[in-house]
């Protein structure tokens, strides 16, 4: 279970505890997300800016909530890296390190 923090007078998120088991969803739902931009970019997807753009705010607010896990940043760099990218190698290995990293995304507290 992933407890979160107050910072200052403004709070980090509305809730104090989320259970285990749907940070486990999430991460499992940006594994997907994030994967799809393979096909996405080979098929030259209309939209692919605009799942980009949406794969990129939900990663922003579960940082949020999740008490800025510099993986998640990460991610995101890495993410904005490949949005970039025109030699689809490059960009295949930054979506593809950015699948690997959602692994390293803590469910529970610091000392987990």
């Amino acid at each position: 279970m992933l407890t979160l923090i107050t910072k200052g007078a403004f709070p980090m998120n509305f809730y104090e505890e989320i259970p285990s088991s749907q940070i486990a969803a999430e991460k499992k739902y940006f594994v997907s997300a994030i994967f799809k931009l393979l096909p996405y970019k080979q098929d030259n997807y209309e939209f692919l800016d605009n799942y980009f753009e949406s794969v990129l705010q939900r990663l922003i607010g579960f940082n949020k909530i999740s008490g800025f896990q510099p993986e998640v940043l990460t991610i995101m760099s890495l993410l904005e890296y490949a949005r970039e990218e025109n030699d689809y190698s490059k960009y295949r290995k930054a979506v593809l390190d950015a699948c690997g990293l959602v692994e390293f995304i803590r469910e529970s507290g610091a000392d987990a």
